[in-house]
């Protein structure tokens, strides 16, 4: 009587193993093929804001190269800014010392 049915013990094992195997197999492309995917847009998303970033990053360049003072315009301006507080250090130590009160 146990030949009468349609799948034996060991047939029912094999077949529930070849399907969860497959199913996992199933799974695991779909979730592979979503991983490519976003992997995908995150490098297409990263260099347009790359690119935004150096179109950006080019316009200041462009913005402080005109509005701005040349590399030797600011050494002469820093050099002048020290020489007057140089100057106006120098006045007020004179102001400061014994010799400097006579002469008012």
């Amino acid at each position: 009587m146990e030949n009468n049915r349609i799948f034996s013990k060991v047939q029912l094992l094999q077949f529930l193993v070849a399907f969860f195997v497959t199913a996992l197999g199933i799974i695991t492309a779909y979730y592979t093929t979503i991983a490519g995917i976003r992997l995908d847009l995150s490098q297409k998303a990263e260099s347009v804001v790359v690119n935004q970033l150096d179109k950006r990053l080019s316009n200041i360049e462009l913005l402080l190269n005109q509005n701005f003072l040349t590399k030797e315009e600011f050494h002469q301006f820093s050099q002048d800014l020290q020489n007057r507080l140089n100057r106006i250090e120098y006045q007020l130590s004179e102001l400061d010392s014994p010799s400097g009160m006579d002469k008012k």
